[in-house]
């Protein structure tokens, strides 16, 4: 049996332990001691993480009674001074805590009661049996929970076995029977766990709301606790400022610059669809007085240097509108060549025609459906040669419907 010196003190950092068995696993080593302060995984929380004589400690499990840490290596020594990782561990011990305290005031300000948990590397998840919970019950669970770090309630632990649960009045049913370890705050909260926590609330520091989810008809909320929530408010604050700094404007001020950047960014993009659509109309009807005619087809093609895909797409879309037209454009660039084939809605292209003997020409692939076809080639000196190819044999691969 290992003496878990973890729940002894949940702030040593530091022990001495004998070595009461090592096995190899593999490449590393399991390792057993008297006695730990490497907290195994379970429950939600990870395991520490840290050394032992200087071997890494890669992971942490319980095993019945014991505690198996497994190294990197064997240890030297039949004695080991263990060192765990206190930033990981109290970051935890952070969460843990402060997600007891969030499911509690939950419970007293809504009577939601907590389903399911995470403990994430980036904020705490706490999973309620609620689809909605009104903004300013939110608010008043966030204000009760961070109340409950400044009044620095002791949290304290005990067993208790199955007889005593009934009268112990805990905030969730146990989920094992025996004897149980018991989790409580001072007056404010009482639970089956066994993790890890701070010895007070006040430990635990900020408590902040930053995120809502809802889940299988639940609702899913996450927190940033702890370091972590002075950590997102640093950031936070520093985006604020910067922001305050472009729109010359007061924090409060922000949002109403960025929602009038918003619309005028809207508009801008509105006259440039509208300013693009008036310039293809404007270059197909240009194209289209130098129009290859076969029969009762309009041939047109046509060579880009360069221009944006948009524009590209938008000239043939206005070619093809015009009746009996098909049309083959290419848009060269350094290194690669876009190449677009439609016709008009009273006409049917056999692509696969086209794919089999004009797309080598430029070594293309591509594809489409209806009536436009698209794609690119990796050989764009060909291009003049691939818009030849098909003035000359368009007739074959189009015809009419009907």
């Amino acid at each position: 049996m290992t003496r878990k010196l973890y729940y002894d003190d949940p702030m040593k950092r530091e022990f001495d332990a004998v070595v009461v068995e090592a096995k190899p696993a593999g490449k590393r080593c399991d390792v057993v001691l008297d006695c730990t302060c490497f907290y195994p995984e379970g429950g939600g929380q990870p395991a520490d993480r840290g050394s032992l004589d200087d071997i890494a400690v890669l992971d942490v499990r319980k095993q019945g009674e014991q505690v198996i840490h497994t190294l990197e290596r064997t240890p030297e020594t039949d004695t080991v001074h263990g060192r765990i990782d206190w930033q990981h561990r109290f970051d935890y011990m952070q969460q843990h805590t402060g997600q007891h305290i969030i499911s509690a005031s939950m419970i007293h300000v809504g009577g939601y009661a907590t389903v399911a948990v995470h403990q994430g590397e980036q904020y705490t998840t706490v999973e309620c049996d609620t689809a909605e919970i009104a903004e300013a019950q939110l608010q008043q669970i966030e204000e009760l929970a961070n109340e409950t770090v400044g009044r620095n309630l002791e949290v304290r632990t005990f067993d208790a076995g199955e007889s005593e649960i009934p009268r112990l009045e805990l905030r969730r049913p146990p989920k094992v029977g025996g004897t149980i370890r018991i989790v409580e705050i001072d007056g404010f909260d009482r639970v089956a766990c066994g993790g890890v926590h701070t010895p007070t609330t006040g430990q635990v520091g900020i408590i902040k709301l930053v995120g809502l989810e809802r889940i299988r008809g639940n609702l899913r909320s996450a927190w940033k606790i702890g370091r972590r929530a002075l950590y997102d408010y640093r950031e936070k604050t520093s985006i604020v400022n910067t922001l305050s700094d472009r729109f010359s404007a007061r924090q409060h001020q922000i949002l109403e610059r960025a929602e009038k950047l918003e619309l005028a960014l809207k508009q801008s993009q509105y006259n440039e669809r509208a300013t693009t659509a008036r310039l293809c109309a404007l270059w197909a009807e240009q194209l289209q007085r130098g129009t290859t005619v076969s029969g009762e087809l309009r041939i047109v093609t046509e060579r880009f240097e360069a221009e944006p895909p948009e524009l590209f797409r938008g000239v043939l879309e206005a070619l093809i509108e015009q009746p009996s037209t098909c049309a083959c454009l290419v848009n060269v660039e350094p290194q690669r060549v876009q190449w677009i084939i439609g016709c008009s809605p009273d006409l049917r292209l056999e692509f696969d025609a086209v794919r089999r003997e004009l797309l080598p020409i430029i070594n293309a692939k591509g594809g489409g459906r209806h009536s436009i076809w698209q794609g690119v080639g990796s050989e764009p000196q060909h291009a003049d040669r691939l818009l030849r190819c098909f003035a000359e044999q368009a007739s074959r691969f189009v015809g009419n419907f009907g």
